[in-house]
């Protein structure tokens, strides 16, 4: 299903001293805030709806790959901005969540569950209660968009909930205010003195287990991060199960086990989870052995295909698996664009643009999906991050639950912004791809923010010592960082 997200953010107030799009909420603009959550959330496209101080409000969602819609008839009534939105919408849209910039508290996971119900029930109207009320945001569906475009005045998405109020399905939420939105500056510093972000400690405590990548965390080329031995020591101190995993489908799980005992770091193959393994487990899901498949990628996607009995051929296959390939050549996706344009299932191990060379960076993965898509028309189920498909299978070799597990990386764009969408703690190491520079221009927000592992492992035994300060091992892990 593709599901937008339309941002109200056109009307004017004169109750602030300033337009309530630019009230600071977190750091940021209002209006910046809830366009990072809807994102976050998987909305796509984006769309923000700018009226009153367009060009002021338009700088404050700067960087963010979020579409403007300008309504210069914002002062006729929300109408007019229902319109502006559902005009700049794609036309294989399904469905759009409208959301209004003064609601700081509706959460991503929230706009995941309106999606969810969605494409459970197909109800044209799905919406949050509380105590048995309907409230904004709200999912219409694209048969009732001609109906919303109709609307006049000041009338919103109300009247058709009123209209089709037998049809409308629910989402409830305990805490009201959740669904609170800024009437006045009263309402607007009692919610932001409840809004407060998790502290490191706190964020520390919650999390029992551990998905962890790899390049650009616990290594950089052939050379281990400073702290890693003491990285794995410390987890295991506290308890924290994991698994690595990699977007990366090119190499075979062993291959970085060995990787990782030349560092002098021992850990079980059931700990290291490749894309290329995900992608298999995805497959084996719903697929018999024997399945025909024809695989692009190196020798970590064949060994994964074949470890579930697959069949690898070049003719009459049912899948066409695309993984990253040091060795592609013109002729292998000319085999992959023909078998799919007949039938074939599309599936890519991971969606990453560019692959980082000591030479430079180099097209990924997601470039020869980008292809494949374009000359066939056909978009791939896409297994590594930043879908979910990692994440869930890396949870499930864990036994973990969401809430207890978190994700350490390097990447914005696929790490952490899969760990948020897939409703897990993340944290950010500053050691790999992403620059402090690139952190604060992005709107993704990890949860935790840390130089390297060897700092992350400081603060986490540092922090639990405060709690628990009489465990020895947890004091000659804080004697041994303090070195």
């Amino acid at each position: 299903m593709n599901v937008a997200g339309v941002l109200l953010a056109a009307g004017g107030s004169t109750r602030f001293g300033q337009p309530k799009q630019l009230l600071e909420w977190n750091g940021v603009p209002m209006v910046a805030h809830v366009a990072d959550g809807a994102l976050e959330a998987g909305l796509s496209p984006v769309v923000a709806v700018l009226g009153h101080a367009a060009q002021e409000v338009q700088k404050a969602l700067a960087g963010r790959p979020v579409r403007i819609a300008t309504n210069w008839r914002w002062e006729e009534g929300l109408s007019t901005s229902i319109q502006a939105g559902l005009s700049v919408l794609p036309p294989e849209t399904d469905a759009a969540v409208f959301l209004q910039c003064d609601q700081p508290l509706v959460t991503p996971d929230l706009l995941r569950r309106l999606v969810a119900r969605f494409e459970e029930t197909g109800a044209p109207i799905v919406c949050p209660a509380v105590q048995g009320q309907c409230t904004p945001p709200a999912l219409f569906a694209r048969s009732l968009f001609r109906e919303l475009a109709g609307l006049t005045g000041d009338q919103g998405g109300r009247v058709l909930l009123l209209r089709y109020l037998d049809q409308v399905e629910t989402v409830e939420v305990e805490d009201p205010d959740l669904l609170a939105d800024l009437d006045t500056p009263e309402e607007y510093e009692r919610l932001r003195k409840r809004y407060t972000p998790p502290s490191a400690a706190a964020v520390l405590a919650s999390i029992h287990y551990l998905i962890v990548d790899m390049d650009g965390v616990l290594w950089r080329g052939d050379q281990p991060m400073p702290g890693l031995a003491d990285f794995f020591a410390t987890l295991r101190a506290l308890g924290v199960r994991f698994v690595l995993a990699t977007n990366n489908a090119s190499k075979r799980p062993e291959e970085y086990r060995e990787k990782l005992a030349r560092f002098g770091v021992e850990v079980p193959l059931e700990a290291i989870l490749t894309s290329a393994q995900a992608t298999a487990e995805y497959l084996a899901s719903f697929v018999p052995p024997g399945t025909p498949i024809y695989a692009i990628g190196g020798t970590g996607v064949r060994y994964a295909l074949e470890e579930k009995g697959f069949v690898l051929t070049e003719r009459d296959a049912r899948y066409v698996v695309v993984g990253w390939d040091p060795d592609l050549h013109w002729q292998k996706m000319a085999r992959a664009a023909l078998l799919i344009q007949r039938g074939a299932g599309f599936i890519g191990t991971n969606p990453d643009i560019t692959y980082p060379t000591p030479e430079g960076v180099v097209p990924g993965n997601g470039s020869n999906l980008a292809v494949l898509e374009l000359t066939t028309g056909v978009k791939p189920v896409v297994i590594g991050k930043p879908e979910p498909g990692l994440f869930q299978a890396a949870i499930a070799r864990m036994g973990a639950t969401p809430e207890a597990t978190a994700v350490l990386g390097d990447r914005l764009d696929t790490d952490i912004l899969g760990g948020r969408r897939a409703g897990l703690r993340t944290i950010l190491v500053l050691s790999g791809i992403t620059s402090p520079e690139a952190l604060a221009r992005s709107p993704v927000r990890p949860d935790l923010v840390c130089a390297s592992i060897r700092e992350l492992a400081h603060l986490w035994v540092r922090e639990v010592d405060r709690v628990d300060g009489d465990r020895q091992d947890l004091q000659d892990l804080q004697d041994l960082h303090d070195l």
